[in-house]
């Protein structure tokens, strides 16, 4: 599927259509608003209007015995601005009408989320799964289309092994997609719950927790395995993970060279997903 063929297809100009001729798409990816930023949003529509107009779709009506609505559109994307309109006071609201199926419309708002990079891991994994389940498009398709890589992808969808007990734990005590990567590398649930609860009373961050996790799982491995993994590992120097050890070696050897005429210096940079060190020396003059 081409994502641009969905975003630049057929569509009708801006119209103002009644904020209770709208609909919420149940394919929305988002499934928590935040009632906070909901007022500051509806306190905003309220002095300036709702300046990009939301994209929706005409709602095509179930027959009985399934629930009926009066509403006459489907909101594709654009429900937080509905919902603030609403809150505003808004009667109206200016849509754009587009013609699109229903996988169409479920990656138009996951699109648009993804765009506003406001969706938690866990909303994103589950529409990207949703979109695979409904279009049956191979995961490597799924990625070219969301412009990322098939192992980005596949990342994500592993986070889906956490059950829906552990997902919200994981958000409530803000783990990071770094936390929740390492967990799914544990195979069942049961395991996976003590880990969880270290990582809460310990407050362990992402490196602290990957540490952990991997303790857990070459202890859990048989003798011979175990033997074997260590065989083929380097040999390390110092305890693993002791970085203040790596910062005191990098500090001594910049000095020495340093004292022999040289100009160097290291530098280092953290992020989520490692550390990165350069180190520079220029040659004698």
């Amino acid at each position: 599927m081409d994502i641009s063929a969905i975003l630049n297809g057929k569509k009708d100009k801006t119209v103002m259509l009644s904020v209770s001729d709208l609909a919420p798409n149940p394919l929305q990816p988002r499934r928590a608003f935040n009632p906070d930023e909901l007022k500051s949003l509806a306190d905003s529509i309220k002095k300036y209007g709702v300046i990009q107009p939301i994209a929706v779709k005409k709602l095509i009506p179930l027959p009985p015995p399934m629930p009926q609505t009066s509403a006459k559109y489907e909101i594709i994307a654009g429900e937080r601005r509905w919902r603030a309109s609403k809150l505003a006071g808004l009667k109206e609201i200016p849509c754009r009408v587009f013609e699109t199926d229903m996988s169409g419309s479920a990656m138009m708002a996951l699109v648009e989320n993804l765009q506003r990079s406001d969706l938690s891991y866990f909303e994103e994994a589950i529409a990207m799964q949703t979109l695979l389940l409904m279009t049956e498009m191979p995961q490597g398709e799924l990625a070219k289309a969301l412009s990322i890589s098939q192992s980005a992808l596949s990342n994500k969808l592993r986070l889906l092994k956490l059950s829906e007990r552990e997902r919200l734990v994981a958000v409530e005590h803000g783990f990071s997609e770094r936390h929740c990567r390492a967990l799914v590398r544990i195979n069942s649930e049961q395991e996976r719950l003590p880990i969880i609860a270290k990582i809460v009373s310990d407050k362990l961050s992402a490196p602290e927790a990957e540490c952990l996790i991997e303790s857990y799982i070459s202890n859990s491995l048989p003798k011979q395995k175990r033997a074997r993994a260590k065989k083929k590992k380097p040999a390390v120097f110092g305890k693993l993970g002791d970085i203040k050890m790596l910062f005191n070696t990098l500090d001594k050897s910049v000095r020495m060279l340093n004292s022999s005429g040289y100009s160097a210096k290291w530098e280092k940079e953290e992020c989520e997903e490692c550390l990165t060190v350069t180190i520079k020396v220029l040659a004698r003059q």
